[in-house]
Formats: structure tokens, sequence, C-alpha cells
């Protein structure tokens, strides 16, 4: 079998951004249903926890199904930007 990794992806369809990565980062998550966007606590959901969260979940999905991360900080960070670009928050 042939190894396909590592894997790169390109968004050729990126939005232009009003607002830089950090205030992103810090700003809650915004829904038409709010209510979905909070934490156990009840308190609004930034885009740094959602993208977190989503990380600790992949990178646990990677290690039980038995694949590792080389390089994990540019791993999370190649994830936060992928959302970031991809994110409809101008």
């Amino acid at each position: 079998m042939s190894s396909v990794f590592p894997l790169k992806f390109n968004n050729f369809i990126v939005k232009d951004k009003k607002l830089s990565y950090e205030t992103w980062w810090n700003i809650n998550v915004k829904s038409y249903e709010n209510s979905k966007w909070t934490d156990l606590k009840g308190e609004k959901v930034t885009h740094g926890d959602y993208v977190k969260d989503f990380y600790y979940k992949l990178r646990k999905l990677i290690q039980t199904s038995g694949y590792s991360i080389k390089d994990e900080k540019r791993f999370k960070n190649e994830i936060a930007t992928f959302i970031y670009q991809l994110s409809s928050e101008k």
C-alpha cells in the first residue's frame, strides 16, 4: 500500500477576513442556535475553545487508530489556521 502522507490541503476558496486571527480566536462563536455554543457552565464558547476541543478530539482519534503525529505544534497550528480560513466570521 502506498503512503499518502503527509496530506496537504490547498484551500482555494478563502473569504476575505476582517478580523485578525487573534481577535477571531477570542470572540464567541455566533450561531442561530445560541444554546448550542455554550459550555457545561452555560458560558459562551469562543472560537479558541472550539478549536482546542476539536484538536484534542482529533488527536485522540488519530492515536487510538494507531497513528502518531510527528510535530504536534505544527499540526495544531495547521488545524487552527484551516478552521479560521473556513470560518464565516468576518
